[in-house]
C-alpha cells in the first residue's frame, strides 16, 4: 500500500496541482508552512526562517502542518509578532514529497491565492521525478546551497535563489563535559546526526573509523556522537551502536537533548568531525562553527559554501554511486556521492591536537566567513531579489 501510495502522489498528486498566477507581493505578510511543531530538520529550517524574517522587520504568519507535532519540545518558541493579515506569498519547508498532504490539508483554493515559493533542501545532483514534478507548480524556489541551486535550477524556469539556513546565535549549555562523564582535559571530537535523514548519507562509521584510527596515538581522546532517531524502528541505528559496544572511548546518544545542550556539546568540543557524504546545506556544521569549533568537514556538497581550506580541514573525496534503501535515494541512475578517507580526517584530528592555539584561530576565521555569508544571503534580501525581478 506504501509503495501504490508513493507511486500515486509522485505522478498523480504531483501532476494535479495548480500553479498559482498571483504576482509577488513584497508589501504583504509571508506565511511560513511547515513542520513547525516537530524535532526534525525540516522543522527547524522553518522555525529558522519564521525568526530571520521577523527579526528582519518583516510581517509574517505561521500554518503547523505537522504529522507528528511535539509541542512541548518548542514550549514558549514564537516569533516576536504574528500578522493576521492575508498573506500575499508563502514559503513552503517541505520538500515535494510532503507537500501534496499538506497543500490538501490547507486548500487548493488557499494554494492558488498566493504566491508560492518551495525551499527545497536536496543533497545529490541528480533530482527525483517526483522533485520535478513539484517544482512544477512553484512561484519560485529557494535552496539552502549553491550545490542544491546547481542541481534544481536546470529543471524550471521560476528563479532559484540560494538562501543558507539562518545560523543564529544562540545558548550553549555548560557542564555538558560533566554530564556525560567526560575529564575536562581529555581531547573531545563530537558529531551530531539524523538517522532518519539516511545514516548511510550522514555516514557515522566512517567517523567512528576515523576516531579509532586517530585515538591510537591519543590515549587521551573521546568520541561523542549525538543521534536522533528510533533505535526500536532504525535497525541501521542499531548496527552503528552495536558496532561501538565495549569500547569506553566511543559514546552514541539518542537520548533528546535541547538546542542548548546540543550547542553546549559542540562548543565544549576540540572538534567537530563531519564525513557527511552529501549534504544540502550542512547545519551542524555551520552550528559548530558559529560555536568556534575546530571543523573536519567532507569537500563536497553544501558545505563547500562556507568551508575552505583557510578555515576548515577539508577532506578530499572520490565520488562513488549512491546506494541507499532510502526511499529518497534508492533507485537514482546515475547519482553520486562521496566516499570521504577516514584516514585522511584522524590525519587532521592529529593536527587540531597538537596545534590547539592555531586551530581555534583557524575556527575563528570559519566563524567570521560563516557570520558574513550568511548576513549577504539572508531570506530578507532574497524577498528583495523576487520584488525586483517582479518589477523588472
Amino acid at each position: 500500500m506504501r509503495k501504490t501510495y508513493r507511486f500515486l502522489r509522485a505522478h498523480v498528486l504531483q501532476r494535479l496541482i495548480p500553479r498559482s498566477r498571483v504576482a509577488f507581493n513584497p508589501r504583504k505578510p509571508v506565511e511560513i508552512v511547515g513542520y513547525l511543531s516537530m524535532p526534525v530538520g525540516l522543522g527547524e529550517s522553518a522555525r529558522l526562517c519564521a525568526g530571520a524574517l521577523s527579526q528582519a522587520g518583516r510581517a509574517i504568519s505561521l500554518s503547523d502542518v505537522s504529522t507528528q507535532p511535539d509541542e512541548k519540545s518548542f514550549a514558549g518558541w514564537s516569533p516576536s509578532s504574528l500578522s493576521t493579515e492575508t498573506p500575499g506569498s508563502r514559503i513552503w519547508h517541505l520538500n515535494p514529497p510532503m507537500l501534496p498532504r499538506a497543500i490538501l490539508k490547507t486548500g487548493v483554493a488557499n494554494f492558488t491565492r498566493v504566491f508560492n515559493i518551495g525551499y527545497f533542501a536536496w543533497e545529490l545532483e541528480v533530482v527525483p521525478a517526483e522533485w520535478r514534478n513539484g517544482l512544477r507548480y512553484m512561484n519560485a524556489v529557494f535552496v539552502p546551497s549553491e550545490f542544491t541551486r546547481q542541481a534544481i535550477a536546470p529543471l524550471t524556469t521560476a528563479p532559484v535563489i540560494v538562501v543558507p539556513h539562518p545560523v543564529i546565535e544562540v545558548p550553549a549549555s555548560p557542564g555538558m563535559r560533566e554530564k556525560f562523564g567526560i575529564d575536562n582535559d581529555a581531547f573531545l571530537v563530537s558529531f551530531i546526526f539524523s538517522a532518519g535523514s539516511s545514516i548511510n548519507r550522514k555516514n557515522p562509521q566512517a567517523v567512528i573509523e576515523a576516531f579509532r584510527i586517530f585515538s591510537a596515538e591519543c590515549p587521551n581522546a573521546f568520541l561523542l556522537m549525538k543521534a536522533s532517531g528510533d533505535i526500536g524502528k532504525d535497525e541501521g541505528l542499531r548496527q552503528v551502536i552495536a558496532s561501538v559496544a565495549g569500547n569506553p572511548r566511543i559514546r552514541i546518544v539518542t537520548d533528546k537533548l535541547s538546542n542548548a545542550d546540543i550547542n553546549g556539546l559542540i562548543r565544549s568540543s576540540d572538534a567537530y568531525l563531519s564525513l557527511h557524504r552529501s549534504e544540502g546545506f550542512g547545519l551542524t556544521v555551520a552550528e559548530a562553527i558559529m560555536q568556534g569549533t575546530p571543523v573536519i568537514s567532507t569537500a563536497w556538497s553544501g558545505t563547500a559554501d562556507f568551508c575552505d581550506p583557510e578555515n576548515s580541514w577539508l577532506v578530499a573525496s572520490s565520488l562513488i554511486p549512491v546506494v541507499d534503501t532510502h526511499p529518497e535515494f534508492a533507485g537514482l541512475p546515475g547519482a553520486v556521492w562521496a566516499d570521504p578517507s577516514p584516514e585522511t580526517a584522524a590525519s587532521h584530528l592529529r593536527d587540531i591536537f597538537r596545534a590547539p592555539e592555531r586551530s581555534r584561530e583557524k575556527a575563528g576565521k570559519a566563524r567570521a566567513f560563516l557570520l558574513r555569508y550568511l548576513a549577504d544571503n539572508s531570506y530578507e534580501k532574497a524577498l528583495q531579489k523576487l520584488a525586483a525581478m517582479q518589477a523588472s
